[in-house]
């Protein structure tokens, strides 16, 4: 009884794990560490999201657009989009799968891959 009852809780931990971390991406980016370096002299005030996905080489939602912009380069295509309860940009980055980075407020607020078209 009492392994099935850790096995359960490691499985929830596992399943909590999986569903909060689905925001981040897979695919690491990794600037020079001197670009990093000069990046975050420039930008003391980051917040702490920002500065984990810049150490860590990864993206995520809440993350500054300026960040993403660091760490991507610039999109191949911003989309203007605007929706009833904000403007929106849609960033697109076609690098294998097309990521497409929905941005409102200079804030990441979505990220959807996009399989290219054959």
């Amino acid at each position: 009884m009492k392994v099935k009852s850790i096995s359960l809780a490691l499985a929830a931990l596992l399943l909590g794990t999986v569903i909060f971390s689905g925001c981040a991406s897979k695919e690491l980016i990794r600037p020079k560490q001197s670009d990093i370096d000069a990046y975050l002299q420039a930008n003391p005030d980051l917040p702490p999201v920002d500065q984990s996905c810049i150490a860590d080489g990864r993206f995520e939602i809440g993350m500054l657009a300026e960040t993403l912009r660091f760490l991507m380069g610039e999109p191949k295509v911003i989309e203007q989009i605007r929706q009833p309860w904000a403007q929106q940009q849609h960033w697109k980055y076609p690098k294998g799968k097309t990521r497409v980075f929905i941005i409102e407020d200079k804030h990441v607020v979505g990220i959807d891959e996009v399989a290219k078209k054959k």
